[in-house]
């Protein structure tokens, strides 16, 4: 489920998320790598993340 999550978001998004969360990226190295802000680089992370936990959610039970 989050692969696909992270499959439908734009590619500079989902690199961001990558590199800070599975590569051990600080954000001004992100931002460097992506030519972005190191405030752009936070919020591409950002919103990764809460497409991703918007997917949980979705996908979580409901009692």
């Amino acid at each position: 489920m989050i692969e696909q999550t992270l499959a439908a978001l734009p590619e500079r998004t989902r690199l961001a998320f990558e590199m800070k969360r599975f590569g051990g990226y600080k954000l001004r190295e992100i931002s460097a790598e992506l030519d972005v802000s190191i405030v752009r680089a936070a919020q591409l992370v950002n919103e990764a993340m809460a497409a991703c936990q918007a997917a949980l959610d979705e996908a979580a039970p409901r009692n």
